[in-house]
């Protein structure tokens, strides 16, 4: 004989209080989406720039323990990396943060990114391509297109071409606009080409700014091993810079980022938060299911059905609250997390893997409040349910 689904009848047996249920976890999947969304907002944001990178290998200075830090390695040391057999093609990536400073006119000026324009080819951004012939005119410049509002640059090509706007005290000329995204350390970015560092900073590098360089970006020959060709270049001048495949400096990046700064400890300590909220959410919900239902399960005690019965009864009513509640979490989630990146311009991405995280996290809160709302069944005689 069919058996009745009993845990499913229990649950749909009352719309409304389902659907109020479905909410409670729904709310505490959602507040885990976010914290844990934030979370790795902060780790996939300081990567972007590098993910664009079109290399094999990166070199960068021994002291640069970020990328946002102001550590440079001498060009000449690209150069040199030219005579080693491996090496196929260099090209130097120069950024400026602590000099940059730009102000749009009727408002105060900011900190902003300044990175240059390599040859086509080594930096896959959206939109470069199309755009890089507007820069030959000296003092022209392509802002990001997710920079910050408070700037106060114009969304429209049009009226950026007509905005006053100044970087480092000189007038500079938005032409077009690429997409590459804002982080934690950078509010936005412009692209300039590599000789208007000399121009707008001419102090950068003690007075020689286009003879230092912030990232190196290294093609090796097919065939040749990276990790060998890395320790090579690095034993040429292992006190001014390091060599290492693009993967090893954006785990840098992230260990920086998630073991060395509080922020990550925050967002963590967020999803937990949410996580027992959740459990306190869906512990009353489903005590009081179970409370309602208590003489029924004091009948099937009493008949011989053992508490693995009970036990099992609950978990699957908890998987399915846990299914009720986290899809349309899953929606809610996708509206919040574009309308968070496109106020912010962080990579606020929802992945299979993130999804999959948050539902066994929801799954799991709901399993435990089920298990603990059901200790007085499993502890209480038959005839004292009734």
């Amino acid at each position: 004989m069919r058996r009745t689904p009993l845990a499913w009848k229990n649950l749909v047996n009352e719309p409304r209080r389902l659907f109020l249920a479905a909410a409670g976890v729904g709310f505490a999947a959602v507040l885990m989406f976010t914290q844990n969304g934030f979370r790795n907002a902060l780790l996939d944001s300081p990567v972007q720039l590098i993910e664009l990178m079109e290399c094999d290998l990166v070199a960068i200075s021994p002291a640069r323990y970020m990328l946002p830090v102001d550590q440079r390695f001498p060009k000449d040391l690209l150069r040199r990396a030219m005579s080693d057999p491996a090496v196929s093609e260099v090209e130097p990536l120069l950024i400026e943060l602590w000099l940059a400073q730009v102000r749009v006119a009727g408002k105060k000026s900011r900190p902003i990114r300044v990175v240059s324009v390599p040859d086509p080819g080594w930096l896959k951004i959206r939109g470069l391509s199309e755009v890089r012939h507007k820069l030959q005119p000296p003092g022209a410049t392509l802002i990001d297109s997710k920079t910050r509002s408070e700037y106060g640059f114009a969304n429209d090509d049009a009226e950026l071409a007509s905005q006053v706007i100044e970087l480092a005290g000189k007038r500079i000329h938005v032409v077009g606009s690429v997409t590459i995204g804002t982080d934690f350390a950078n509010e936005g970015t412009l692209m300039v080409q590599e000789r208007e560092f000399a121009e707008y900073f001419p102090i950068r590098g003690n007075g020689r700014p286009l003879e230092v360089v912030d990232v190196g970006m290294i093609r090796i020959h097919e065939g040749e091993d990276p990790a060998k060709v890395a320790a090579r270049l690095t034993e040429l001048a292992p006190r001014m810079w390091r060599v290492l495949s693009r993967e090893d400096l954006q785990r840098q990046e992230t260990d920086f980022w998630e073991g060395q700064t509080p922020v990550g400890k925050i967002f963590s300590i967020g999803t937990v938060m949410g996580f027992v909220v959740g459990v306190i959410i869906c512990y009353q919900i489903l005590f009081t299911s179970l409370q309602d239902a208590m003489p029924e399960f004091a009948t099937l005690k009493a008949m011989g059905y053992p508490n693995r019965y009970f036990i099992g009864l609950v978990a699957q009513q908890s998987v399915y609250l846990s299914l009720f509640g986290f899809i349309p979490a899953v929606i809610v989630t996708w509206g919040l997390f574009w309308g968070l990146e496109h106020f912010s311009g962080l990579p606020m991405r929802l992945t299979i893997p993130r999804g999959l995280l948050v539902l066994g996290l929801t799954t799991s809160m709901c399993l435990i409040s089920g298990l603990l709302a059901l200790r007085k069944l499993l502890r209480a005689d038959p005839a004292s349910l009734f």
